[in-house]
């Protein structure tokens, strides 16, 4: 049987040491997907015209984290001191989630990922909150979330979980085809979103999973999860 290929969508930044540009996704993501049967593909940031054949090389996508998503692409101006953004990102990823629509393929979001899904089809984000970017390591989980009954992730984490948490971007104004399905308990805070459109498959979490598979069943399930049954 042929492995599902999965286009992990590559992030692009400047190593400081030697001021080279390096295009790279974590290798979580890569070992999350080996290990739950599938082929992961990197797909560098490229431009809009070459998301149709991108898309049709992979059979799912996977959005990752990093930089913040503009603000421009929800019809608002820059709130934030923070600096970190890559047009050219938002703009090929934003044609990747546009192709993969139409081709109908399955999309899993990631922190940013879940972010700029949720601007993609017409919603809006916070642009800097306080308290959701832990000092500690990756692996290392500081933060609970509530996960609703009977959702994909209650049949995988149960009602609770304890994360990791690194953003300073959240979901304010949710999309009309997605739905909320974790929250912080405490802010109300968006952790995780599904699509209700039947048009598009769609699955985002606000966490980085991909640096706590090592040690955690659940979340090595979540990446069997989207390889297999999305």
């Amino acid at each position: 049987m042929m492995k599902p290929i999965i286009g992990i969508m590559g992030n692009q930044r400047i190593k400081n040491d030697i001021n080279i540009p390096w295009s790279y996704a974590p290798t979580g993501f890569v070992k999350g997907i080996q290990r739950s049967g599938g082929l992961p593909l990197i797909l560098p940031i490229s431009s809009e015209e070459d998301a149709k054949t991108y898309i049709s090389m992979v059979d799912k996508v996977l959005l990752i984290g990093g930089q913040n998503v503009d603000p421009q692409f929800y019809q608002e101006d820059r709130h934030t001191d923070d600096n970190d953004f890559f047009l050219e990102r938002d703009v090929f990823e934003l044609a990747v989630i546009k192709e993969a629509i139409h081709q109908k393929k399955p999309i899993f979001g990631v922190c940013r990922g879940l972010q700029l899904m949720n601007v993609a089809l017409g919603g809006t984000l916070n642009q800097n909150i306080k308290g959701h970017w832990q000092r500690e390591e990756g692996n290392v989980r500081t933060h609970p979330v509530i996960i609703k009954n009977e959702c994909v992730l209650s049949k995988i984490y149960g009602s609770y979980a304890q994360i990791n948490s690194f953003h300073r971007q959240s979901i304010k104004i949710m999309a009309k085809s997605l739905k909320p399905i974790a929250f912080d308990p405490d802010t109300g805070i968006i952790e995780a979103a599904v699509s209700i459109d039947k048009t598009i498959t769609f699955l985002g979490v606000q966490w980085h999973p991909e640096l706590l598979i090592d040690d955690s069943v659940k979340d090595m399930a979540l990446f069997d999860y989207f390889v297999n049954e999305l």
